[in-house]
């Protein structure tokens, strides 16, 4: 139970006709009211009110314990290879948890084209002179006869009379000669040399040869062309004493003024 004690604004003053308000407290009644305060049903829940504003910032917390000591890692490199142009470039570690070793595999390149040629160089500097290889089995050769002989030819004629010649040195029993054969009476090396010459020519089937036993020599065969006014047949020979040399010519029926000049030189090694 409440009291409450207040004055009554509804009665008035005998004494001056005021409201007890506005007099001199000379005719207040007091009036005494009980009033009971009685509990009625719990309302519903109110909506939530807006969030108050942000409290202050708590202070740093305690700093925390130190903690254990780790296990150091070590690096190594290990291989590097080289592989295929196609290959991609890759790093394996062949190493432990804590002990790593990378090898390497890097991939080679691949030819380019071939660039433009470059400049030639200036020329180098002159080597050294090599040293002096042993000596070689080695002879001089010398000319040991030389016979020259002409002939002005038939037309017509197979080989060539050689009635004008000459053997130097004289009195040499190298060359026997024998009309349109020579013969060679010492063995070793020959060289043969023919020379035809001709004025006028209407055909240009024949041939000059030179004939070894009666047999022409496939490399010592000239044909004598209707332009030109002359060849020349040259041959090295081996021979064996007793061998038969001679001129031979074919289809030479229109040829005028047909001439042969020969020379033929015999070689022997001189120790």
């Amino acid at each position: 139970m409440i009291k409450n004690i207040f004055f009554s604004p509804l009665l008035s003053c005998d004494e001056c006709g005021g409201f007890y308000s506005g007099c001199n407290n000379c005719c207040q009644t007091v009036i005494t009211r009980t009033v009971y305060a009685l509990t009625g049903i719990t309302g519903a829940t109110g909506a939530t009110g807006a969030t108050g504003p942000a409290g202050v910032d708590g202070g740093a917390g305690v700093t925390g314990a130190t903690g254990a000591t780790g296990v150091a890692d070590t690096l190594a490199v290990g291989t590097t290879t080289t592989s295929e142009p196609e290959v991609l470039a890759a790093v394996t570690d062949s190493g432990t948890e804590n002990n790593h070793i990378f090898d390497f595999s890097i991939p080679r390149g691949a030819t380019g084209a071939t660039g433009a040629t470059g400049m030639t160089g200036a020329t180098g500097a002159t080597g050294a002179t090599g040293a002096t290889g042993p000596a070689g089995d080695c002879y001089p050769v010398g000319i040991d006869a030389v016979l020259t002989a002409c002939d002005d030819v038939t037309a017509g004629d197979p080989y060539a009379n050689f009635t004008n010649y000459k053997v130097y040195p004289e009195g040499s029993g190298v060359f026997t000669v024998n009309g349109d054969s020579i013969c060679l009476n010492e063995s070793g090396l020959y060289e043969v040399i023919a020379n035809v010459c001709y004025k006028a020519a209407h055909g240009d089937c024949a041939e000059v040869a030179l004939c070894l036993n009666g047999t022409e020599l496939c490399c010592a065969k000239r044909r004598l062309n209707c332009n030109d006014c002359g060849v020349t047949v040259a041959h090295m020979l081996d021979a064996k004493p007793g061998d038969e040399l001679a001129v031979a010519f074919r289809n030479t029926d229109c040829f005028d003024g047909l001439k042969v000049n020969l020379w033929i030189k015999h070689f022997v090694i001189e120790e």
